[in-house]
């Protein structure tokens, strides 16, 4: 029994030098990210308002940040959009990701993800849709909110 707990204690002493994370560069075309590189998703357009109601356009996800970890991309903590009666307005869970703000891609370069665009029905309801992204890295990505439109978008 004494023996298993040391072979055990060794083994975990051995994890940092031997390189547990499997964590590399991802090389898609030109591009290459190495391990805590940033990129950040960029919203050409988006629309002013949706069945006839205001887009709150400063939930939106222009400008967050993504980080390529070695395996994935990492977005900010996912938030949501509510009405405060204490701020008498809408105010967001979440500072960095309001939207709730997800992406992710494939080896082969495909990116798809979502996130939501709230609208203001009244001075105390919101509305959500959801967006969803596809394209590839590197080129322009198509942002579709269904019943309402496509948009451009960029991940750079």
């Amino acid at each position: 029994m004494k023996t298993k707990k040391i072979i055990l204690l060794l083994a975990a002493a051995a994890i940092p030098f031997f390189g547990y994370s499997k964590s590399k560069p991802f090389i898609y075309g030109d591009i290459e990210l190495e391990p805590e590189d940033s990129l950040f998703f960029s919203l050409e357009d988006a629309p002013d308002e949706i069945g006839g109601y205001e887009v709150l356009s400063e939930y939106l996800p222009d400008g967050i940040e993504v980080e390529w970890t070695g395996k994935k991309f990492k977005t900010p903590k996912a938030g949501k959009v509510k009405y405060s009666k204490k701020e008498g307005d809408f105010v967001a869970t979440k500072d960095e990701n309001p939207c709730g703000f997800k992406i992710s891609i494939s080896k082969k370069g495909k990116v798809k993800g979502s996130f939501k665009v709230y609208v203001a029905k009244s001075e105390k309801k919101l509305k959500s849709y959801t967006a969803k992204i596809s394209g590839y890295l590197g080129g322009e990505l198509v942002v579709t909110i269904k019943k309402v439109g496509s948009y451009s978008a960029s991940l750079d």
